[in-house]
């Protein structure tokens, strides 16, 4: 009985050390969403107003995101993410269209007014699209467009 105890357990070990051996594999997006990136460091979220239309008639949404921030330390570039199929339109800060670019689901704001450390700023990200339909709502992630008996 002592030696299969002991096997048991030697074989327990050896399985849960196999597992994490395992070397996982990041991608490029895995580390732009999970990472704290040059272009995140430099600002701090202070507050954020999202405003939504939903058109059921096409399945489609559209809106702005009032973002303010902190700024922690000078910097140009800001890093907002938006998973596709939703996308940005436009950004605008103090009156004034900013460029952007994106990568996957990283979004790059060029800002073009001083961002100095200790300023609180504000810029608005319009955006729109058509939400991923949920294939098990509501434990799967996308949206719903079914009409119940209420409409």
């Amino acid at each position: 009985m002592k030696k299969i105890t002991v096997y048991a357990a030697v074989l327990v070990l050896f399985l849960s050390t196999q597992n994490n051996s395992q070397t996982k594999t990041f991608t490029r997006q895995d580390t732009l969403r999970g990472t704290i990136t040059k272009e995140r460091e430099w600002w701090d979220l202070t507050y954020y107003h999202l405003n939504v239309t939903v058109t059921p008639k096409d399945s489609s949404i559209s809106g702005n995101n009032i973002v303010r921030y902190k700024v922690l330390s000078g910097g140009r570039i800001m890093q907002i993410d938006l998973q596709p199929p939703l996308k940005i339109t436009k950004v605008s800060q103090d009156n004034t269209w900013l460029e952007f670019s994106r990568e996957g689901n990283a979004y790059y704001i060029k800002l073009t007014g001083p961002q100095n450390a200790g300023d609180i700023k504000q810029i608005d990200v319009f955006y729109e699209g058509n939400p991923t339909v949920a294939k098990n709502p509501p434990w799967s992630g996308g949206g719903s467009w079914k009409k119940d008996s209420k409409g």
